[in-house]
């Protein structure tokens, strides 16, 4: 592995440590919850798990960019960009259900090269890097060989498929697979990359909600892309679709896009 990266994911794992031990601190405590503009909601423990990841990065590396959920961007034109997601799954979190994670990945020219899937309350960490295997809590992960959608399964939040074209595919695809299901936050993407699960359609995502999905899924074996089946990039508009392998996802991409 290149040593740039090698001391890059060093790096990226001490900022998940990190997140781990301050969100669970405020697990399954009394939090005051505010809602955002968008109406979803935040606590102080996502604020305060980006304030401190922020910190870390300023000091290690001060020509970086910063993406994040709850605070400003920093050098948004940055050839390395952290994108971090604090706490992914507040309304799980704040009910007290340990499928939340911390979601930290760093781009390079508006591509990921490196992601972090860290769910602390499960004792569980997914890992990815560029052209390398991604280990889930330090073993090799396997998707699974899962290829075709009907012996598949699939899930996804369920909520946000606004797009009309969309949301009667992801109807249509349902009742085409053999299970499916909805919930799971950023824990169904590690479930992916462990081969428990085949596929994961959502929309309406921000950069910070999917970044760090694409090396850990994809160094696992599998294919993350938009619905369109482009490549996930910082300028990518909010879809993805995280499949366990090429050949299942492109079943499921021709069954998106086959009627316009």
């Amino acid at each position: 592995m290149n040593n740039s990266l090698q001391e890059y994911l060093n790096f990226a794992n001490k900022l998940a440590d990190e997140a781990g031990i301050i969100s669970m601190e405020y697990f399954r405590t009394s939090l005051d919850i505010e809602n955002k503009s968008d109406e979803t909601p935040v606590t102080i423990a996502d604020k305060n798990t980006e304030l401190k990841l922020r910190s870390m990065i300023e000091k290690k590396y001060p020509d970086h960019g910063i993406l994040g959920e709850e605070f400003d961007s920093i050098n948004p034109d940055a050839e390395f960009i952290w994108v971090i997601d604090p706490i992914d799954g507040t309304k799980s979190y704040v009910a007290g259900h340990k499928d939340f994670g911390n979601l930290i990945s760093l781009t390079q020219n508006k591509k990921p090269i490196i992601g972090i899937i860290n769910c602390p309350a499960h004792d569980e960490r997914w890992v990815g890097a560029k052209n390398q295997n991604s280990t889930f809590n330090q073993q090799t992960s396997k998707t699974s060989s899962v290829n075709k959608i009907k012996d598949a399964y699939f899930f996804s939040s369920g909520l946000y498929f606004t797009e009309p074209h969309l949301r009667n595919a992801v109807d249509k695809i349902k009742h085409k697979v053999k299970y499916y299901r909805y919930g799971g936050d950023c824990y169904m993407y590690g479930m992916v990359a462990s081969g428990l699960i085949d596929f994961v359609i959502e929309d309406t995502l921000k950069v910070h909600d999917y970044m760090a999905l694409v090396n850990v899924i994809e160094g696992s074996g599998g294919k993350v892309t938009d619905k369109f089946g482009n490549e996930i990039t910082t300028d990518s508009l909010g879809s993805c679709i995280a499949s366990a392998n090429e050949i299942l996802h492109s079943e499921l991409i021709s069954l998106i896009n086959e009627e316009k």
